[in-house]
Formats: C-alpha cells, structure tokens, sequence
C-alpha cells in the first residue's frame, strides 16, 4: 500500500530530565519497561525486526522512587492496597433461581406498595419483553419512551407469566390466571433490584470496571479488557460493539449499555464461565435510566466530556451528572478506585464525587499535574510509539492504534493498570496486544495510493479530533464524508459541518440513520453550520458529475449514503486521506422504521475495488460517484 505518511517526533524534554521525586508513592523499585520493539513497528517502517531494537535513552529512565507514603495529589497512597482486594472480588450469594416469589422480594429487598396472591408460586425466569415469556416467568410490566410493557401483560400471562410486578392495579379478569401480582411504584426501579437478587448479584462475584465519557469508551474497554487478560484474569466486556463473556465469544450490542436485566443476565454467564473482571462503558442513557443500579463497580473511569445526547438530557449539566452517577458509588477506599483525564475541565467534578477518600489516578497530555502522561511521541498512519511517565516509572508502548487522540486511551488503560497496581510488564503487553478496535479508526486497504479510514466519530469532538489526528500524518488533501443521525440532538449538526468545512479540503454531507426524519431536512440543518441552505445549495441544479458544482466551501452532498462513499473514494489521489465517520463499527442504515443491512467498511472496499477496474479499463473514474456504466 503506496501510502504518503509523515512521522511526527513530540519529544518535548531536556536530556538532564529527572521526575520530581516527593510525587511518587511507591516503595517498589522503578519499573522502565523496553524491550524488541514488536514486528509490525519494524514492518512499518520498512526495518528488519533485528534492527528494531531500541537503544534506551537516558531521559527516559532518571526516575527515582521514594518511600514516602502518599498519593501524588497528595491525598491518598495507593501502596496501601493489594491487588486481591481490586482484582479479586469476593463471592457472594449463589444464584437462587428457581426461588419462590416471597424468597425473591425477601432477598432483593424490594419495598413493594401491594402484594395479591400466592408469595409462594416458584419463579424460573423474569422477563420484560412479552415475546420472550416462557412458563413460570415473572413478568414486569416496563414503561418505556415509546412502548408500555402494560400493554402486552395479556399476551405474557397467556405464555404462562405466573406472576406479574405493575406500577398500577390492574383488572383482576386481565390477571385472573396469574398466581401473585406485586404492584411498586416504579416497575424501571424495581427490575434491576429483583434481577439482580434472582441471578445471585453476580457483579459482586466480579471485579467490575466501568467506563463512562462522551469519546473513547469502546476504545479504552478494548485496551482495559487486554491489560486484565495479560494479567492472566478471565474478562469479560461490555460496549457498544457487543456484549463479550470472555474472550471473543460475544453477542451483538443493541445498546452501549444493556438494560438491568440482560446486564444481570450477562455477568452471571461469566461468573458461570469462569470470568474474574468486567469492563463495561457506562453510558449516560445507562446511568440515568438505572440500567447499572445493582451493579457492583469497583473501579470509575472518565475519559472525557463533550457535547452529545442533548435530545435525551436536554442540558449538557443534566448530561454531566448522569455521567457523574458512576463515581457516586466510589465510596470504599479499600476497593475502589477512580481514574481521571486530568486535562478535561470537568475533572475535578467527577473526582469529587463519591468519597473524596477514594484512591485516584490521573492522566493527561496538558496538565502537567496528572499522574500519568507522555513525555514523548510519535505518530504515523501505521502505529503510535508513545513513552509514558508514571508514578511506578517510564515505558514505552508501541500500540496499531493511531492518531494522537488514540494517545488519551492508551493512558486511560496505563492509568487503570497504575491504580490497580497491575505489572507494568502486563500493561505494556495488554496494550500492544490491541489489535485495533472495529469501526475506530480502521483503515480500509485494498492497495491504493492513498488512505481509507472508517471512524465512530459523530459528536462534534469526536470529529474534530479524527480530523485533526488524519491532518498530522501529513496527508496531501483530507476528504471527509459524514451524515448525522435523524431523531437525534439537532443543535450538533452545524457545528459538525462547521468543523468539517475548517479541517477537511473536501466534504461530503449524506445521510447517517436518518430514521423518520426527511434526509434533505437534515442536510438543511447541516448545511447552515456554514451559512447555507439545501436552497443555495440546489441554485447550481442537479449535475451528473460532482466536479460540475462550483462551491467555495467545497462542500457537496448526497442524501444517498452509499453514493457519497463512492464519491469520496473517486475523488481521493495518491496522498489523500479519506475520512468517513459517523457509523464506524454498525452495520445498518435506519430509514423510517427500517433497519437495513450496510457497513461503512464493505461500502469502502466495494467502491475501491470498482474504481481500479475503471481505472484498468481507462474508463473516467470521476464521473463514477452519481453515475456508473451499467457493467459496473
């Protein structure tokens, strides 16, 4: 792959650097981790893996560490603690299913307002999804934005529910061939505390650590998950790119976060399985919703907070202490921990949340106070090389992860394995273990000149930050597709088109599940993000080729995404990078209520492949995005 790449050295040190002694708490000897750096660093940059070892510089290695007892904030002192009492979480109850209705209320300790019937009809299962229900089922009766569980009990106590948990009385001829009906006052409060009991409390059998943040969840449970495995702990993950029991046996993701029941459901499974930890990302819709009450979190993670989710919370505080809701439970110094990205202004609010007296770990690439930070890079279209400096010394890490971004979840998962005091040998090789992580920066290769990356990006942040990872490997033009999605916060969408007009040398807006919303509305409301309407924009008429419209924002759009794709993917010449974000891992276009089957990743390699065979056949590939010969 002829690809025009540009290394970019940030070493910003002096060669007589030392660490400053008093903020480092550790008793245990310095730990500076280098070693042959991997094959595929060497490949790269088209070295032998003989010549790829490298010569220790002296910089790197000048830490010395003190005895002195106390966290570098000078607050707590994580020596203190042994890894058994993170890594290592203690069992508890078995799992009582099948159990007896009284039993289940007596265990989870549920307050219900009334109970009718017979408490010792035995339970087998609990459900909320009608569809679902089997014999000996509990039903609970979920009220949720769009549906009301209420409106299937019928259907659910025909499939035999034997008992049925309603935020409201219900007619006594609906329940007539229900053996028990418990009515509480939140049937979306209640299923977490009645699952949670009914499967054991798994989470308290687990070592459970929870990822929340607007950019960098997937990303950073990805590498978290590697560093627990290299540490010889069965884990378990839990995200938007799918539910893992362990390893790579995983199920899809139909949200970031499951609801309580599946979550319950998930982490007995691994208990069953053998599983030791879990990272999952806790999203805000999550938290908010109760969808991690009952869960037992050992350690908090932030990565990040901007922008995002405006049309569930409304306000970006209301968004923020959603968020905040995990580190609430970090309330045991002996068991939990937080992790915070120092360099985010909101740091210090998720740091104070919970018991101030619960041990934390920063990191940052700015604020020279973090716990954690690089003290050197470098950056190419293949791989991040990055020395990190520690309380516990300096490695360096080799990570297939890219673009500078990448660089904040390499030290959020650095970060984790400090406040967990995992082996700094287990860090490294968790993190270089990362193969790369679907739909994040993945780059897409079918032998062309230029490069081809597919990315979640579809925040404000998250875009520009892509963007300005793609502009430091020195590409020649940035070409950038995105869409935004319909039925979802309206106020980014100009603000996306805003930055991609500043950072791209070429965009092309197009659909992103456009859902029951019209794709040329949405257009509108991006294209005002650089002071257009979908009316200035159709004054030049419809066109058949894409050079024909003359644009000073070089901007052009297609509600079609898979033209737009293909229109990028013409346009690039050796040198370029194409950018397409939005969609990254998914695997599906939601038009109306329609789901339909489509993958950024297979559109790119598709088009790829259909631009070689017309250039092979001398055909004009230019004129291939809104109109291709019909062999084609």
């Amino acid at each position: 792959m002829a690809l025009r790449t540009a290394s970019i050295s940030c070493f910003s040190f002096s060669s007589n650097l030392t660490l400053p002694l008093l903020y480092i708490p550790f008793s245990k000897a310095s730990c500076s981790v280098r070693r042959p750096r991997p094959v595929y660093c060497a490949e790269a940059e088209g070295v032998s893996a003989k010549q790829s070892i490298v010569t220790p510089y002296s910089p790197f290695f000048t830490a010395t560490i003190t005895k002195k007892r106390e966290h570098p904030n000078g607050i707590h002192d994580l020596s203190l603690f042994t890894n058994e009492e993170i890594l290592e979480a203690p069992t508890t109850l078995e799992p009582l299913f099948p159990i007896s209705l009284g039993e289940l209320l007596q265990q989870s300790r549920l307050d219900p307002l009334t109970v009718y019937g017979d408490l010792n009809v035995r339970i087998s299962g609990i459900q909320h999804d009608s569809r679902e229900v089997v014999a000996g089922d509990l039903f609970i009766c979920l009220v949720g934005s769009q549906t009301d569980g209420h409106e299937y009990l019928a259907d659910a106590i025909t499939k035999g529910a034997v008992a049925v948990v309603s935020d409201r009385e219900l007619d006594k001829d609906l329940t007539f061939e229900c053996q028990a009906v418990v009515i509480v006052e939140d049937t979306n409060l209640a299923i977490p505390i009645l699952s949670s009991a009914f499967y054991g409390r798994p989470s308290k059998k687990l070592s459970v650590i929870g990822v929340t943040g607007t950019n960098g969840k997937t990303t950073t449970t990805h590498l978290i998950k590697s560093v627990y495995e290299a540490m010889g702990s069965r884990t378990g993950m839990l995200g938007t790119i799918g539910y893992y029991i362990h390893g790579d046996q995983h199920l899809e993701a139909p949200n970031t976060t499951p609801d309580s029941l599946i979550l319950q459901k998930l982490m007995a499974k691994m208990v069953d399985n053998g599983v030791k930890s879990v990272v999952m990302e806790a999203s805000s819709h999550g938290l908010a919703l109760g969808r991690c009450n009952e869960i037992d979190f050992n350690v908090a993670v932030f990565t990040n907070l901007t922008r995002d989710h405006l049309d569930f919370h409304v306000t970006e505080e209301e968004y923020k202490r959603s968020k905040g809701k995990l580190f609430e439970r970090m309330l045991d110094p002996r068991r939990n921990r937080k992790v915070v990205n120092l360099d985010d202004p909101n740091a210090y609010y998720f740091l104070a949340q919970g018991n101030p007296d619960v041990p934390a770990v920063t990191f940052g690439m700015e604020n020279k106070d973090a716990d954690v930070q690089p003290v050197g890079f470098e950056l190419s279209l293949f791989r991040t090389r990055v020395f990190v400096r520690t309380p516990k010394g300096t490695i360096e890490i080799c990570s297939k992860l890219i673009g500078r971004y990448n660089i904040y979840n390499i030290l959020a998962a650095v970060a984790l394995g400090i406040a967990v005091d995992a082996p700094m040998e287990a860090i490294v090789k968790g993190i270089e273990d990362v193969e790369g992580v679907p739909g994040r920066c993945e780059l897409i290769d079918e032998k062309q000149s230029y490069a081809v990356i597919v990315d979640y990006a579809h925040t404000p942040d998250a875009l520009s930050r892509l963007l300005d990872a793609a502009r430091e490997l020195g590409p020649k033009r940035i070409i950038t597709v995105f869409g935004c999605g319909g039925q979802r916060d309206k106020g980014k969408r100009p603000l996306m088109t805003k930055i991609a007009a500043e950072k791209s040398d070429l965009t092309i807006l197009t659909s992103d599940n456009p859902r029951n919303e019209d794709p040329m509305d949405i257009l509108d409301d991006m294209l005002s993000g650089v002071g257009w309407t979908i009316k200035d924009y159709l004054q030049f008429g419809q066109s058949d080729c894409y050079p024909s419209l003359p644009n000073n924002h070089r901007i052009f759009l297609h509600e079609i995404r898979r033209v737009a794709l293909r229109a990028a993917i013409a346009m690039g010449k050796e040198g370029d990078i194409v950018v397409v974000a939005g969609k990254g891992h998914e695997t599906y276009q939601i038009e109306g209520d329609q789901k339909k089957f489509f993958d950024d990743r297979e559109e790119c390699r598709e088009a790829l492949k259909i631009v070689k065979k017309l250039q092979q056949d001398g055909a004009d590939a230019s004129e291939f995005p809104w109109w291709l010969p019909q062999r084609y």
